[in-house]
């Protein structure tokens, strides 16, 4: 299902919450309406939590079906929160903490920030489950904002080369598309939320801009 939505009637949805195949998160403070939108739209159910004590959930967590890489300025309630979850969890231990702008993942692959130290990067692979390798793409280092991905396809920044889509598309295991959400914005992320059932659109994007959502991500 696509369905468009605004968070207090800010578009860019994607900083306050974040999804994977079986679960979302969303910010504590999120509406009910929004809430209600995003477990219809990708056919998940939702939990609501702050991260490090701010509302920038999406921003600030990276998971897929496998686990939880959570920032280590986390609290303990918040960290507590999330064991009480039927998922891999774990703190990652790197200055940097806005995990969800720095890693891009699915259930076969995570592309990070090559912020990251080699430890932090082998947290990030173990409690992903995943194979993870670290990339600048376009020079952007916060790959996490600038691309969405699922098991069934990746939308990324309209800027990055054929060859950094190559790269992207070995790790992943899909096809990755070029595009932009919210009229014209690059940083993917802020404006889209989506699995291989469905996505949440933020509200000022366009037609031509969902229809290509639509055909990255295989939502036909």
């Amino acid at each position: 299902m696509i369905r468009l939505s605004t968070i207090r009637r800010n578009p860019s949805i994607g900083v306050f919450a974040g999804a994977c195949e079986t679960v979302a998160f969303a910010a504590a403070s999120a509406p009910e309406s929004f809430i209600v939108d995003l477990g219809e739209a990708l056919d998940v159910p939702v939990f609501q939590t702050d991260v490090a004590e701010t509302s920038l959930v999406g921003s600030m967590i990276a998971f897929n079906s496998a686990g939880v890489a959570l920032p280590r300025n986390i609290t303990s309630r918040e960290l507590e929160f999330f064991k009480g979850l039927d998922l891999n969890v774990a703190v990652i231990d790197d200055k940097h903490t806005a995990l969800g702008n720095l890693i891009l993942a699915n259930d076969s692959g995570a592309v990070v920030s090559t912020h990251f130290s080699s430890d932090a990067r082998q947290e990030i692979s173990d409690v992903l489950d995943v194979d993870v390798e670290a990339m600048d793409l376009h020079g952007f280092r916060t790959v996490g904002s600038i691309g969405v991905a699922t098991s069934k396809g990746a939308l990324v920044h309209a800027g990055l080369s054929e060859e950094e889509l190559e790269s992207i598309e070995k790790l992943l295991k899909v096809d990755c598309d070029i595009g932009t959400v919210n009229r014209g914005v690059g940083y993917i992320r802020t404006g889209l939320i989506a699995n291989s059932r469905g996505a949440l659109i933020g509200r000022t994007t366009t037609s031509p801009e969902i229809s290509r959502i639509e055909d990255a991500l295989e939502l036909l």
